[in-house]
């Protein structure tokens, strides 16, 4: 927020994830708790069961869909959600402070503040190369 303060004026990009809980990849996501954490061991294994082998069916009224297997997302609604997104999309701050954007990520909402002399193109350009390598679809609010 330094611009601010300086006079400069400053862009804010809200960007909300697709569908950002049901697209986690949970080899990433166990890699990501083993590297950036240093989970593992037994806890690691128990994280895997947590997110592994989960299955749904839909019901209305007397109608019951077939079953399916989720190969991917974490539990929605679940106390570990968020925080298990939140250490998915890690890179993604790593990234935007690479090229100097400032920025606020929580669950699946994030927060650019690009200065509006910088190349805005150049920030966009950024997560739209993040977004397909990670299975996210960013909206733009």
């Amino acid at each position: 927020m330094l611009s601010t303060d300086n006079g400069n004026s400053v862009a804010l990009v809200l960007l909300d994830l697709s569908s950002a809980f049901d697209m986690v990849d949970h080899k990433i996501l166990i890699s990501r708790l083993e590297s950036y954490v240093g989970i593992q061991g037994i806890i690691l294994k128990w994280f895997w069961s947590y997110l592994t082998n989960r299955k749904f069916s839909v019901y209305i009224g007397k109608h019951t869909s077939s079953v399916v297997h989720l190969s991917c997302g974490v539990p929605q609604g679940s106390i570990l959600a968020p925080t298990l997104f939140s250490l998915y999309i890690l890179p993604l701050g790593s990234l935007l402070c690479k090229h100097g954007v400032s920025f606020h990520l929580y669950a699946d909402e994030t927060q650019l503040y690009l200065p509006l002399k910088c190349n805005d193109s150049c920030s966009i350009e950024v997560l739209k190369r993040f977004g397909p390598s990670h299975d996210a679809i960013f909206q733009s609010t």
